[in-house]
């Protein structure tokens, strides 16, 4: 056994856990998850990432009111999530309570109804998010040159045949009935499971020829697996690492194991040897499939058939924000449609900015 004390911060590098948000109690007021879609010509969206986060993927989002800022694309999240300042800067109006239970304890938000906001091509209407700090409740961190709006979840992604390209550096959105089907049995077809409660779906995961179903969370940087469950013994363990995740003071002390595995297979492909981790946790909470394996293919999700294709391809570096859109790879930022029409911003350097 090692001793260390590290910390394990979703910004820079090292460690990330994914949020939970299994466990919403709904308050009065805005209703959760009654979203309405109009789909139009699908136009890639950027992946981008900030000044504290080099190993997760957001999508830049316009505001009239408020300028450039950042969401963070999760669907680890059930639910869309909206920073409070974005609320505060919108003069919106908030209703009700919510807890959320998140992989480092229990969270209270309140909710709010966002204006309509232009992603990827299309307009989507009545978005009631979670509302809370995210700086002190998540893994997501405030960075100086661009504010956080909040997470997009798994309420939004759901409604779309969604796209994950780490190599090309974009997030293709599509109308699910415009899309050829994913058909049962070809190469790199896999099924996703439907949760009993909530929205977050699983994906197989096999090690040494044991399947696991973790949950897909591309808000996790890293994969986490219950090691013990499947006759794992750890090939070393740190004490006193510092995660970071959704909770009430957005950090952790905890012990984590760490499992060297040279036969992986995500949705019945074969990866190359990697690292997978655990951690201390409660009994309910699930493992995660998180980017390091993820990001080694093209995502194609079908999530209204419960179908994934899976390609194998080489993710490249993302562009920082400070550096898109000159080296952005053809992907457009979305727009929060708070104050009507306006012209392209400047400041994203591109006339493709208002969808």
């Amino acid at each position: 056994m090692f001793g260390a004390l590290i910390r394990v911060a979703l910004l820079g590098g090292a460690l990330l856990g994914g949020a939970l948000l299994g466990g919403a109690l709904q308050g009065c007021g805005y209703r959760l998850g009654r979203i309405e879609v109009s789909y139009g010509d699908a136009t890639p969206l950027a992946l981008v990432q900030p000044s504290t986060d080099t190993r997760r993927w957001y999508v830049p989002v316009y505001s009239d009111t408020l300028g450039p800022h950042l969401f963070f694309v999760d669907t680890g999240y059930d639910y869309t999530t909206c920073d409070d300042d974005l609320i505060a800067g919108l003069g919106l109006e908030t209703r009700g309570r919510v807890h959320i239970r998140g992989e480092l304890g229990k969270v209270r938000a309140t909710k709010a109804r966002l204006p309509p906001l232009e992603l990827g091509g299309h307009r989507i209407g009545e978005i009631v998010c979670h509302v809370r700090d995210l700086n002190s409740t998540s893994s997501i961190g405030d960075p100086d040159e661009v504010p956080i709006a909040g997470v997009i979840g798994m309420d939004v992604l759901s409604q779309f045949r969604a796209a994950f390209d780490p190599r090309a550096g974009i997030l293709t959105l599509q109308d699910p009935a415009t899309v050829p089907r994913l058909a049962r049995g070809d190469l790199g077809v896999a099924p996703l499971r439907s949760p009993l409660v909530g929205r977050r779906v699983r994906m197989a995961l096999e090690i040494d020829g044991q399947r696991l179903w973790p949950i897909l969370d591309t808000g996790a940087t890293n994969t986490y697996i219950d090691g013990a469950r499947i006759g794992l013994e750890p090939s070393y363990k740190l004490d006193g690492v510092t995660l970071r995740g959704t909770g009430n003071n957005g950090s952790t002390i905890r012990s984590v194991s760490y499992f060297e595995i040279e036969n992986v297979t995500v949705g019945g492909l074969r990866t190359a040897p990697i690292t997978l981790m655990d951690r201390d946790r409660r009994w309910w909470q699930p493992g995660l499939l998180g980017l390091d394996l993820l990001a080694r293919f093209h995502q194609d999700y079908d999530f209204h058939r419960g179908r994934v294709r899976l390609t194998p391809t080489h993710p490249q570096p993302l562009p920082q924000w400070q550096e898109w859109p000159e080296l952005s790879p053809g992907g457009v930022a979305g727009r929060l449609m708070d104050a009507g029409p306006s012209p392209a911003n400047p400041a994203l350097g591109s006339p493709e900015v208002s969808l």
